[in-house]
């Protein structure tokens, strides 16, 4: 049985895969690679791909990478950036859909907590790579004097990977400081 498990997710993963690059593929052609549209759906696709797969195997970084530092400790940097209204977005909106295990647990003991730190960690993994990756394409489009097709995609990667970077940084330290006795640490 657990044979038979693993190569579902093997076929899950390409299967996703194979969805993700055709749509690509399909955008590029459709639309060029200077279309804004284009733009938002190099980074949205992507996201929705690892976002996708992330189910069956998240993506983790390396612990030094999800220490907090000094300046993040307070949230007051990601509040002056917008963070909050970011977070209103995300949790009343639409796109609340995505992360439901995204939420205080109903009984914040210290091992659901921890489940909620892994949690928060594995989506700020899962966007703080394809944000570094998408920059690829911002200097591709830069290079070839596509300027306006690379600050459209530096936008959507701002706003679609950057933000939900600073979110969950900003609610980890603010799940430390709320549950600072049952919060695990690091």
């Amino acid at each position: 049985m657990p044979y038979l498990r693993q190569i579902f997710r093997v076929a899950a993963v390409l299967a996703a895969t194979v969805v993700a690059v055709a749509l690509l593929s399909w955008s590029l052609h459709a639309l060029g690679p200077r279309s804004p549209w284009f733009a938002l759906l190099v980074v949205w696709l992507p996201m929705t791909w690892l976002g996708t797969i992330s189910h069956i195997a998240p993506p983790r970084l390396p612990a030094w990478y999800h220490a907090l530092r000094g300046f993040e400790r307070d949230g007051r940097v990601y509040e002056w950036l917008g963070v909050r209204l970011c977070k209103r977005l995300l949790r009343r909106g639409p796109l609340a859909v995505f992360n439901p295990a995204l939420r205080l647990p109903a009984a914040p003991g210290p091992a659901n907590l921890a489940r909620l730190e892994q949690s928060m960690r594995d989506a700020e993994a899962s966007h703080a790579i394809l944000l570094v990756l998408t920059l690829a394409v911002v200097v591709h489009a830069a290079a070839r004097g596509w300027w306006a097709a690379a600050a459209w995609t530096l936008l959507f990667d701002i706003l679609v990977n950057g933000y939900p970077v600073m979110l969950q940084r900003y609610n980890r330290a603010l799940l430390r400081r709320r549950f600072a006795a049952a919060a695990p640490p690091g």
